[in-house]
């Protein structure tokens, strides 16, 4: 099973998300594409840093995006990020038990 993790500012904004552990074929291709083609265009159409980390072998991809965790803006990559979270949950409508999705925010901390 898939789990993804959104991770939102204060303000409600994504500052990362996180992917592990692998589904079925279909499922775990449609989540791999879409987060991974989001954190491409965030590198090839935005001037916005991030750091990435994952593993080669697979099941493991994690992105963060410090400058929007202390709060700064940028349209462009909120765009693409809630594009990527649309697009996920139109894969857990339609294959709920094979992925976890959460989207969290700090608003109460």
């Amino acid at each position: 099973m898939i789990s993804v993790t959104i991770r939102r500012n204060k303000k409600g904004r994504i500052g990362g998300y996180t992917v592990r552990d692998h589904g079925e074929t279909d499922v775990c291709a449609a989540v791999s594409l879409l987060t991974l083609n989001t954190a491409n265009s965030i590198e090839a159409f935005t001037d916005e840093v991030f750091n990435c980390d994952y593993d080669p072998e697979g099941g493991f991809f994690q992105l963060e995006l410090p400058r929007v965790i202390e709060g700064h803006d940028c349209p462009e990559v909120d765009l693409l990020l809630e594009a990527m979270v649309l697009g996920l949950k139109s894969v857990k409508e339609d294959y709920g038990d094979e992925i976890v999705f959460k989207d969290e925010d700090d608003k109460n901390d």
